[in-house]
């Protein structure tokens, strides 16, 4: 009995050296640290730690950087969390020798430290890529959707790429749903889908997402997301022009700031937001003191974006109040605060060059800030044609009369800001002079390029060909003129065989590329006369006036034999590109859509008959 006991302590005493060498249990250095209250004595526990986990297995020595690295972003010691983060990522890798959850979480919060130091989708969405590379082959479906989320956020500033966010995002909502995630998950994908209509320009959309996404989070009372969500909102409003609904959410935000002071930095966006408000209402002595109030508790958040744009907000509305000392005071203050920040506001730029009397140099920014503007909505019509179009959204025409509204709104507001005491005693009559002539010269422009936004409004944007609806409409003109004529007519109905087999297994890119190569090789075998458009996906319609049956076949024919000298990809992932081609004739009727649905129907025989072949109906 004694022999046992002793053989016990010795197994104690084994216990307990091992846990000296290799270090405390991870879970029990957590709850130490929960227990302290200040960040940085959080920290200057798990530094005196460092020691004991230098010794420790590799997969506790990686979460002890994890658990690190979060404690230095509490404490705003960015550079410090990322190196600590990147520390955790290569440590889990070998100690796992492979992906594991613990890298893709290090990876997810690297990019969020780096978002928080640049706002810049090429600096921090490197790290969302990698891991969800790395999250798909684990067995994780909640955290592959957190990632999907993530990833899709680096897409709202692409408008080429917006359908990718979208499928990402679509992607994580089917597996919400099926694994029964909580509500949390499905606010957190909302709002990524809120975010990329946003950033698009589709406000109401953007509006209602963001709405469903405040939805969720408030039923489980999830308030940082819900006050994220209001701010977000109020961003939102303002841009649709809907000052009383932005004022609203600003009376959630303080609200939410007042009954929930455990977050500190609510106060600090609270007033951030009802200044941005009383800016856009033209009340900029509200707004100045909003700002001010804001700029009170600057220490209370680690977003200095903001706060940047609270200092620029309040120079600008105090030079409109005519207060040039109170703007000279406020640049100062703004330089020795942020001594390093490169300002970038043009109009912020031109009022620090106008307080030092460098009035060509003001002068300069301005036209620049003109320039800009000007640029900006060029984009902006742009961007919304080419969104819609990315969204199959049939109605161009309604689209381009609120894109009309809207110009005609933000030249009349630019007028208006340029003519509201904005230089006072201190513009010549030459620049206001100049000024006009650079607006009867845009309104000149957007006549002139009118043409071009037409154009984009008829034209499929990854092939340069007709879409589907301008397509529909030469149809019509050209029958109508073969009837008149009493002409033949031929409609060819095509589609490449085996797509979706394209798509998977070399992606979406070599996809895009292989329908670009199928349009290139079917102009070469038209005639000038010929209409060729992108009706579908991988789905065209040629449409072939004054051509009987007899030369349809051929112009099928040639098509069809010079699509199959097309390929895509590389060695052993090398396709050979092939159609299935339906044509109909009209003889008797000049009916469009029946000659669709002749030609349709022949395409689906030529598929059944083994493809790569042309029939007749």
């Amino acid at each position: 009995m004694l022999m046992k006991f002793s053989v016990l302590r010795l197994l104690f005493f084994t216990l307990f050296i091992s846990s000296l060498v290799h270090g405390q249990n991870i879970d029990d250095l957590k709850q130490r640290v929960a227990g302290i209250k200040k960040p940085e004595l959080q920290l200057q526990l798990l530094r005196s730690e460092l020691e004991n986990y230098k010794t420790s297995p590799i997969a506790r020595q990686a979460k002890y950087w994890f658990l690190v690295a979060s404690i230095e972003e509490k404490n705003n010691l960015l550079n410090e969390a990322i190196a600590s983060y990147s520390k955790a990522i290569v440590l889990s890798e070998e100690s796992q020798q492979g992906p594991s959850v613990l890298q893709v979480e290090s990876l997810l919060e690297r990019a969020y430290v780096k978002y928080l130091q640049s706002y810049d989708t090429n600096i921090y969405c490197p790290d969302r890529r990698l891991a969800l590379e790395r999250v798909r082959q684990l067995k994780e479906p909640k955290l592959l959707v957190k990632v999907l989320v993530r990833y899709a956020f680096c897409f709202q500033n692409n408008r080429d790429e917006l359908m990718a966010g979208l499928t990402l995002l679509n992607e994580a909502i089917d597996i919400a749903t099926d694994k029964k995630l909580s509500a949390n998950t499905h606010g957190m994908i909302y709002n990524a889908s809120g975010k990329l209509y946003q950033s698009n320009h589709v406000y109401e959309k953007a509006y209602k997402f963001i709405t469903k996404a405040y939805q969720q989070w408030a039923s489980v009372d999830d308030y940082q997301d819900m006050f994220n969500m209001q701010h977000t909102l109020v961003n939102i409003a303002i841009k649709m022009q809907n000052l009383d609904k932005a004022e609203q959410h600003v009376a959630v935000l303080f609200d939410l700031a007042e009954t929930h002071k455990q977050f500190s930095d609510f106060a600090f966006f609270s007033y951030y937001n009802a200044g941005l408000l009383a800016y856009h209402k033209g009340n900029f002595f509200q707004s100045n003191a909003h700002f001010k109030q804001a700029l009170a508790l600057k220490m209370s958040t680690k977003e200095s974006h903001f706060i940047h744009i609270s200092y620029e907000y309040l120079i600008i509305g105090s030079f409109r109040l005519s207060m040039l000392d109170e703007v000279k005071s406020l640049i100062l203050t703004y330089k020795e605060d942020f001594p390093d920040h490169k300002i970038k506001n043009l109009e912020v730029s031109a009022l620090i060059a106008f307080s030092n009397n460098n009035f060509f140099d003001a002068f300069d920014k301005l036209y620049q800030r003109l320039d800009q503007e000007i640029s900006q909505q060029h984009d902006f019509i742009q961007h919304s044609i080419l969104t819609k179009t990315a969204l199959f959204d049939d109605s161009i025409t309604e689209l381009d009369n609120i894109i009309l509204q809207q110009e005609l709104k933000i030249n009349a507001l630019n007028f208006e800001r340029e003519h509201n005491k904005k230089w006072n005693a201190y513009l010549v009559l030459g620049f206001v002079s100049g000024l006009s002539i650079l607006l009867m010269f845009i309104v000149w422009h957007l006549v002139r390029t009118r043409r071009i936004f037409i154009y984009r409004s008829q034209t499929d944007h990854l092939t340069r060909i007709a879409n589907r609806r301008h397509s529909f409409e030469t149809g019509e003109v050209l029958l109508q003129q073969a009837d008149s004529r009493n002409q033949s007519m031929s409609l060819l109905m095509f589609d490449i065989d085996h797509f979706k087999k394209v798509n998977d297994t070399l992606g979406h890119e070599v996809g895009d590329k292989a329908i670009q190569l199928v349009v290139q090789k079917s102009k070469e075998c038209l005639r000038r006369q010929d209409h060729i458009g992108r009706i579908g996906g991988e789905e065209f319609m040629l449409l072939l006036p004054n051509t009987g049956e007899l030369r349809a076949k051929e112009i099928a024919e040639r098509v069809r034999l010079n699509i199959t000298t097309a390929s895509v990809g590389k060695g052993n992932d090398l396709i050979n590109l092939s159609v299935s081609i339906g044509v109909a004739c009209a003889t008797d009727s000049y009916d469009l859509k029946k000659m669709m649905e002749v030609a349709d129907k022949a395409l689906y025989q030529a598929k059944n008959l083994g493809r790569n072949r042309v029939v007749v109906g």
